[in-house]
């Protein structure tokens, strides 16, 4: 190790996240600038540890990167702590097709590479990395034509990494995914992609953010594991090409043996007709490949169609039909029954024969039916779950780079958005299902749920105990992946208290199914038996009480809210005990009540030193009051004794002296005190006033 090719570590503590969203952005934003070679930010810890390189970033201007961002960051230990690197000597082991300074340039943009060194006449580039993170597998993988030196230690762990996992007949892929925050999201991933049907075994990396997936071509593809990665919320890239591998002989007849899998319905043919024709259809309402797939397969099925190819990109579908048999417009019909109220088919082309039949030439002009939509459509969508700015700015900038997606306007006062969007290319169903994979739940504006009318009929409510649960980012996997599932009409899941509850249809789901669909996403999971599904009980510990009248408001507040079955609140000891129905109200909103009286109120701790009964805070309070009314109250009780004294020694002078009263008036009013600033207001009152106005 080499501590001295100047590469710091710092660490900035930031206030103001709240969420993983804003661990996600800061991450995001920092990692981007330049010289900045890894950032993890930890919102339990709440800070920042960042690897920078000194020469292009100090820690000054890293903490103003992140106060930019609308966090408060905070330096406590201005002394950067050096980072080890490593150094890796790599020799070009075949003729070398790239120039050696797009090697150069293409091994310093990555992350963790510091410095390179080129010796073309000794063949070998000597590459300093930081190893935490980036290894020597990765910067092979850049550049394909450089290998370790036979001298090097990271030959000897990585030369054989691939190899050792796979087997003959096997391929080894690696997919870049992203999003995941913790060991359960690994599991998860692991759990799903584990039990499909070809993949022998997968390793998902939490650190590198990539999945290692050794795999059988000839059972499943990329694209198949890919979408179903991204199925669960996480989106994935293809990092490395497969590996394809010798196969051996009896790989081979395995091979001729096993059907092929295909997603494409337009290989599946029909048989051909002696009439065909062929017709053109234009498509509105497709949004991905699985709707090119729907239609294709639905439509090959048919004994009357050659042939169906469908077009994501032109919105188009050209069919090979018998024309005796059909006509276009039942076609027509028979691609917007694939998704009743989704698709709109209208004909666009004369029908070309291939025959002159009777049947087929009394269908060779067809009208046409174009649909016109306008060019750009706005809608609302309400968002919940969003906390802060950070959560704004998050699905902005995911939904803005979605096709179609023309602006998005997203509020948090009013906890919606307004997208507007290209029909042509997206629907708001589409991007209310984008809202949702990032964690916050989304309804599009004037649409009310389809089984509220069946919930209220017939549904339970089960509570079930999930385990392995670490952050919010397992709370919104659970909820997103249960409420795709068939009879569950709603699931809140409590991380605190790691339960689950859940209201279904016992007609198509029990609580057991529920429990391993849980499971299922990686997480243990048992059915609470004997749930309270009673009235909710809280206790509360309530400051600020002073009096009996403090108890009765209270009271009497809470009592007229619906929901609130009991409520007891006592002085001596500051807490409340409250009794409420949970299906009405909830224990935030009953302490946002009380708080809106003017108190502060929060949960009583499970402890044993009696806290709630600790009037420490009303000490100190009282005593702040006593001494600014005696720091204020000396002055004023300093000038009535002089004026007291005053007008005893005036008496004196008029009874010994037998002075008159003029004389008496002109002595007193030449008196400072006595002084007239305006009629009526003099400065002995003026003192006064601003003395006493404190203290009341």
């Amino acid at each position: 190790m080499d501590p001295s090719m100047g590469v710091n570590s710092v660490t900035i503590s930031v206030e103001g996240m709240t969420c993983n969203s804003c661990v996600w952005t800061i991450e995001q934003q920092i990692g981007k600038v330049n010289g900045v070679h890894h950032i993890k930010v930890s919102l339990e810890e709440k800070n920042a540890t960042i690897i920078y390189d000194p020469k292009l970033q100090t820690p000054k201007t890293l903490q103003e990167a992140i106060d930019d961002m609308g966090f408060d960051a905070v330096i406590h230990n201005p002394d950067p702590l050096p980072v080890l690197t490593d150094t890796l000597f790599l020799t070009v082991t075949a003729s070398l097709t790239l120039p050696w300074d797009h090697i150069q340039s293409t091994l310093l943009k990555t992350k963790g590479v510091t410095d390179i060194k080129i010796y073309p006449q000794k063949r070998t580039v000597a590459v300093t990395i930081i190893p935490s993170i980036v290894n020597a597998n990765q910067i092979k993988e850049l550049v394909p034509e450089l290998s370790l030196d036979t001298g090097t230690l990271e030959k000897k762990s990585g030369a054989c990494e691939d190899h050792s996992m796979a087997q003959a007949g096997e391929v080894v892929l690696k997919m870049k995914v992203e999003g995941m925050t913790c060991h359960s999201c690994t599991s998860t991933i692991e759990g799903k992609i584990g039990k499909l049907q070809g993949v022998q075994r997968i390793k998902v990396s939490l650190d590198n953010q990539e999945a290692t997936i050794v795999y059988q071509p000839h059972l499943i593809s990329v694209e198949e594991m890919k979408k179903q990665i991204e199925a669960m919320g996480f989106p994935a890239f293809v990092k490395k090409q497969p590996k394809y591998l010798k196969l051996g002989a009896i790989d081979v007849e395995r091979l001729k043996n096993t059907p092929v899998k295909s997603s494409e319905g337009s290989q599946q043919r029909s048989p051909s007709y002696t009439n065909d024709s062929t017709a053109t259809f234009i498509i509105d309402g497709m949004h991905c490949k699985s709707c090119v797939s729907n239609i294709e397969s639905t439509l090959s099925a048919l004994q009357y169609v050659s042939s169906i190819v469908v077009s994501l990109e032109n919105r188009s579908a050209i069919v090979k039909y018998n024309a005796s048999s059909v006509t276009p417009e039942s076609l027509r019909k028979a691609i917007e029954a694939v998704s009743p109220g989704l698709y709109r088919v209208s004909i666009t082309s004369e029908v070309e024969s291939t025959s002159n039949s009777p049947s087929s030439s009394s269908l060779q002009k067809i009208p046409l039916n174009v649909v016109s939509q306008p060019l750009t459509q706005e809608t609302v969508i309400n968002i919940d779950g969003m906390t802060c700015n950070s959560c704004v700015q998050s699905i902005e900038g995911v939904i803005s780079k979605k096709p179609g997606v023309k602006s998005i306007r997203v509020s948090l006062a009013n906890s919606n958005g307004t997208v507007e969007y290209d029909p042509l290319l997206t629907s708001p169903e589409t991007l209310r299902g984008a809202i949702e994979d990032m964690g916050f739940d989304a309804t599009l504006s004037g649409m009310t749920p389809v089984q509220d009318k069946e919930e209220g009929k017939n549904s339970s409510k089960c509570y079930i105990q999930v385990t392995g649960m670490t952050c919010a980012s397992c709370v919104a996997n659970i909820e997103r992946n249960l409420r795709r599932e068939e009879g569950i009409y709603s699931i809140l899941v409590a991380l605190m208290a790691g339960k689950a509850e859940v209201r279904y249809n016992p007609a198509v789901i029990q609580p057991p199914m529920i429990a391993e669909f849980i499971r299922e996403l990686g997480f243990g999971a048992t059915v609470i038996e004997n749930a309270d599904e009673g009235d909710g009980v809280l206790e509360l510990v309530v400051r600020g009480m002073t009096c009996a009248s403090c108890v009765h408001k209270i009271e009497s507040s809470l009592t007229k809210h619906r929901g609130i079955l009991y409520c007891s609140v006592a002085l001596a000891t500051n807490k409340a005990h409250i009794k409420y129905d949970p299906e009405i109200i909830g224990p935030r909103d009953i302490i946002h009540t009380i708080e809106s009286l003017g108190f502060e109120a929060s949960l009583v701790k499970k402890d044993r030193s009696a806290s709630h009964l600790d009037h420490k805070r009303e000490i100190r309070q009282w005593r702040r009051s006593f001494l600014v009314s005696l720091f204020f109250c000396i002055p004023v009780m300093g000038l009535m004794i002089y004026m007291m004294v005053m007008d005893h020694h005036f008496a004196t002078l008029h009874h010994n002296q037998n002075m008159s009263k003029e004389e008496m008036i002109n002595l007193h009013s030449s008196m400072f005190l006595e002084r007239q600033i305006l009629p009526g207001l003099s400065v002995m009152n003026l003192l006064s006033f601003l003395l006493c106005v404190p203290v009341q």
